[in-house]
This record gives C-alpha cells, sequence and structure tokens, in this order.
C-alpha cells in the first residue's frame, strides 16, 4: 500500500500539474489517490461528488455505511486555500464530521472540525506533496485517509493525536518565552541567589541583593526573549554585527516600546484592522526614521541580532496583544497583525 502510494507521489512530482482546471485536478490527483486508499470511487454510497449540505456543496463526501466520515474540497493550483477554510469547516461541523480536507491536489490542508477554538486552530496537519518526502507523505496519507483507518476510527485517533501534539508544542513556544520575560522583569530570589553566588565563584566578590536587582533591570530588555512567530530569519541574525550592552545616549529623550503601541494601533486601523507585519513595521519605521537612524543607540543590536528599533516595536505588538488590542497568531495567522474588535474601537 505505501510502496504504491509512494509511486504515484513520485509520479506526480515528476509530471506537469493541472494548475488552472479544477476538474482536471479531480481527475488527475484526487480520485486515483483515493482509489489507492480503498476507497471505491464508482460507487456513490462510498464517495459521493458534489456532495450537497444546506445551501451548498462538498466536492467529496467519504462515506462508510452512508455516514458521512471525510469531507474534500478541491481548488485548482494557485487558489488561495485560505479563503475557503471557514465555509468548509462549517459545512463539517454541522454535518458532524470529523476529518475535513482543503486540497490543490499538492498542498492538503487537514482539519478536525469537531475540535473548539478558531477555524484556523482545527488545521492539525498540511502535506505538501512536491517538498515533502513521497515515503513520510503516503504513510500519512494511510495513517489519515485508509479506508479501513476511516471506518474504524483509527485515523480520527491518528489526526488527533497529531492535533494535541501540535497544540502541546504551540502552547509552550508561546508561554516558555513569556515565562522567562516574566522571570527577567520580576525576578525572584532564587533566580537573585543564583545569580549572586556564581558572581562571587567567578571574581570572589558578592554583589548586593540592591546591585543585582539593578543590573537586571538595567539590562532587562536585552535579556528578555521575542516570542517564536516575532523571531526575523536566520539570515538576518547571521548578517548582523555582534550584540553589544550599550546604554542610551546622554540627554536625548528615547522613545519606549510603550511609546510605539498607539502607533501600531493607528497604522492598523488605518489599513482596515489587519496588515502583513512586515508592512505594519516598515511603516512605523518611517513615522519614526529621523529618530531611529539620527541615534546609534536604535541600530544596536539586541537578542536574535536584530536592531534595538526592531525589537521595540515588536515587543510594543506584544504589550499590545496583553492589552487585548491585538489578536494572537492562532487567530490573525502567522505573518499578519490584527486588531481585535477592543483595538479596533480604540481611540487614539
Amino acid at each position: 500500500m505505501v510502496e504504491k502510494l509512494e509511486a504515484f507521489l513520485e509520479s506526480l512530482k515528476a509530471k506537469q500539474h493541472p494548475t488552472h482546471i479544477e476538474s482536471a485536478t479531480k481527475q488527475a490527483i484526487i480520485l486515483p489517490l483515493i482509489t489507492l486508499l480503498g476507497w471505491d470511487t464508482t460507487n456513490i454510497d462510498e464517495v459521493s461528488p458534489e456532495y450537497s449540505v444546506e445551501n451548498g456543496r462538498v466536492d467529496y463526501s467519504l462515506r462508510i455505511k452512508k455516514e458521512n466520515r471525510v469531507f474534500i474540497e478541491v481548488k485548482k493550483l494557485g487558489d488561495e486555500l485560505e479563503k475557503y477554510q471557514e465555509q468548509l469547516l462549517e459545512y463539517s461541523f454541522r454535518e458532524g464530521v470529523e476529518i475535513a480536507i482543503l486540497t490543490n491536489g499538492i498542498t492538503w490542508w487537514w482539519y478536525l472540525p469537531t475540535k473548539k477554538g478558531d477555524w484556523k486552530a482545527r488545521k492539525f496537519y498540511t502535506i505538501d506533496i512536491d517538498q515533502q518526502d513521497s515515503r513520510d507523505v503516503a504513510q500519512k496519507f494511510v495513517d489519515l485517509l485508509l479506508k479501513d483507518n476511516v471506518s474504524t476510527g483509527k485515523a480520527y485517533d491518528n489526526a488527533d493525536s497529531i492535533y494535541k501534539g501540535k497544540l502541546k508544542k504551540k502552547v509552550l513556544e508561546e508561554t516558555l518565552p513569556e515565562a522567562w520575560n516574566k522571570l527577567i522583569s520580576e525576578p525572584d530570589l532564587l533566580l537573585r541567589d543564583l545569580l549572586s553566588e556564581t558572581t562571587e565563584k567567578i571574581c570572589g566578590f558578592k554583589p548586593e541583593d540592591t546591585e543585582v536587582a539593578r543590573f537586571l533591570k538595567r539590562y532587562e530588555n536585552q535579556f528578555r526573549v521575542l516570542p517564536q512567530e516575532e523571531i526575523p530569519p536566520k539570515k538576518l541574525k547571521e548578517s548582523s554585527p555582534p550584540r553589544s550592552f550599550v546604554t542610551p545616549s546622554e540627554g536625548t529623550e528615547k522613545i519606549s516600546q510603550k511609546d510605539l503601541v498607539a502607533p501600531i494601533v493607528k497604522v492598523l486601523q488605518k489599513r482596515g484592522g489587519r496588515a502583513r507585519k512586515e508592512e505594519v513595521v516598515g511603516e512605523i519605521y518611517q513615522m519614526f526614521k529621523d529618530k531611529f537612524e539620527e541615534d546609534t543607540w536604535y541600530k544596536e543590536t539586541v537578542s536574535h541580532g536584530i536592531p534595538r528599533w526592531q525589537h521595540d516595536i515588536a515587543w510594543a505588538k506584544e504589550s499590545a496583544k496583553h492589552a487585548g488590542l491585538i489578536k494572537w497568531p492562532a487567530d490573525s495567522g502567522r505573518g499578519f497583525w490584527e486588531l481585535t474588535e477592543k483595538g479596533m474601537k480604540k481611540t487614539l
């Protein structure tokens, strides 16, 4: 089974994909693939095309004993799949379908529609036939879409296991930086004692508690880390000069992270409430360009090898997020910053 699927997937990689016609994608990719997975595509009680749901249709419903088990919505290659996921998931949720798939034949987005939370959060896995190893992809298709596995409920169990693992990873990625930053900004006795004792071992002198607290406060911004979604590409870090723990230039008024919250919200409001991160950062930079360029303090690199001005914008966004003005990445989509209802109504 896996070997046959792998050979089929390899043949797809070698062919020119049907890019403009949805029906060609169905005939050349979808139907042959689900046939290999044990589904009888000639039996409309098992593979029901153009399945009616309320006032709409789903391209395929895979059924066991006339019970809908999997919905598959097919789009042509080049379509933005994100535009269609909400409708597919609404149909799936209302019909009680536990697994839903949105695909253009090459990219496959897998969902658990009956889970709680935002629609985007219910996507638990992505397959890209062109980019991923064919053997691994074949095994995933078997795990999640083999007829026997769907019939016994094993496919859902496999999907649920992936979903829970992804959810745990996501929560940890979001929480660990927050926990570390809290530890740095509100250092407890254990951290202060550890730093004090380590200093004494190195130089022979033990600093006072007030000296340790002052040190942590002074370099708090440099010690803090950005959430995973705000970390820039590695090439930026590699091409940047070494980190530098410099202090602000004397006699000049600095733009604090807090000062940047309102401009971020204002830029997003002007753009209808949602925009790509790079667009917002670029506009904020232009607003404060003279300040950022005249004082070398803003150009100094801090955590992750990024300039302080960019670091401060990212942290201002985090402050706005925790204040309920900007949505979390799971709701806005990675790479986008989006205002909440509270943020849209915020008067600046």
